[in-house]
């Protein structure tokens, strides 16, 4: 299939119909919608062959879902609202891994999720395959979350089960992956998209602040929770025993350091807890209450700044998160 044969078979019958505020692909540029009162907010990600999956790990279909899951999940640690995607292909051929199923699952994700394709950009390659999703977002003006607004005494609370997602992600690479379906339903191959419940809390904060600080957990828990603390120049105190604590719960290090959860970890007022719940129950959201922020004087700032707890006792780690580069140093 050459380029234009793809390009008209799979994206210009998603261009929509266009209309004076807003025009996806087909043009040279994507026209997006008027924000009046809102910001907009816009995130990038890749999903890159040999580093980020390898090929048998994913068919087309659940490679179309956590893409999107996965580029959407900095909008939910944003407090945003979703409204599209650019998305930047390099492949060695067309259609390959990106014809009619990976469509059809990335028609029912934009669907589910409300949004839909802008534009993008394809172009032949002759390594690996690689994907890169621009997201586009919009948020009231000065009512984003950020990383640094979390103060002492707030309540540290993360969605989901931090952890399952490395321990589904070392079965398949281990060959365990054989026993699972190859569209299924664990947390690496399809992660659970934040975005209702994300949308949620920052409506409801018109009322009164809920989050003061959050941060979507990619790299895993601890370094995500040193970074937040880092920003908002305080320290932290987290019990792990709920996250590892049934028989098929995963282990330690995989909670800590396993990384590619894409949940959401939040610093909420103390008071406001129970309107937290109230929301997360309405979006059938999981969540666990892991700790607190400290003052960033209980004692000098060293190097970490996460005081990790398992057991009753001090858990000494030397590993703290993924970092793509650490093989190269």
């Amino acid at each position: 299939m050459t380029e234009s044969q793809w390009i008209e078979t799979y994206i210009l019958p998603r261009s929509g119909e266009p209309s004076r505020s807003f025009l996806g692909p087909g043009d040279d540029a994507a026209v997006g919608p008027p924000l009046a009162t809102d910001s907009p907010v816009l995130t990038v990600d890749a999903m890159v062959e040999g580093q980020h999956f390898i090929a048998d790990w994913l068919d087309d279909e659940t490679l179309a879902r956590r893409l999107l899951r996965c580029s959407f999940s900095d909008l939910s640690a944003m407090g945003a609202s979703a409204v599209g995607f650019l998305l930047s292909v390099a492949t060695p051929r067309l259609p390959g891994r990106l014809g009619d199923r990976f469509w059809r699952a990335i028609d029912e994700e934009c669907a589910r999720l409300g949004i839909r394709l802008l534009g993008g950009n394809v172009t032949a390659s002759d390594g690996a395959l690689s994907l890169h999703c621009t997201c586009l977002g919009r948020i009231q003006s000065g009512r984003e979350w950020r990383r640094s607004g979390a103060k002492e005494g707030d309540l540290l609370l993360v969605t989901g089960d931090p952890g399952m997602a490395a321990q589904a992600r070392e079965k398949i690479a281990g060959g365990g992956g054989v026993d699972l379906p190859p569209h299924g339903e664990d947390r690496w191959s399809s992660p659970i998209s934040r975005l209702d419940v994300a949308r949620a809390l920052a409506q409801a904060q018109v009322d009164g602040p809920i989050v003061n600080a959050a941060i979507d957990v990619s790299d895993g828990l601890h370094i995500d929770l040193e970074r937040l603390c880092q920003a908002s120049g305080q320290r932290a105190t987290i019990d792990i025993d709920a996250l590892v604590g049934t028989a098929l719960a995963p282990t330690a290090d995989q909670v800590l350091a396993g990384g590619e959860d894409y949940e959401l970890l939040m610093a909420i007022e103390p008071d406001a807890i129970d309107r937290f719940a109230e929301i997360a129950v309405q979006h059938s959201t999981r969540w666990h209450q892991i700790g607190v922020i400290d003052s960033a004087d209980r004692a000098p700032i060293t190097t970490d700044r996460v005081q990790v707890r398992l057991g009753g006792a001090t858990l000494q780690r030397e590993t703290q998160g993924w970092d793509p580069f650490h093989l190269q140093q």
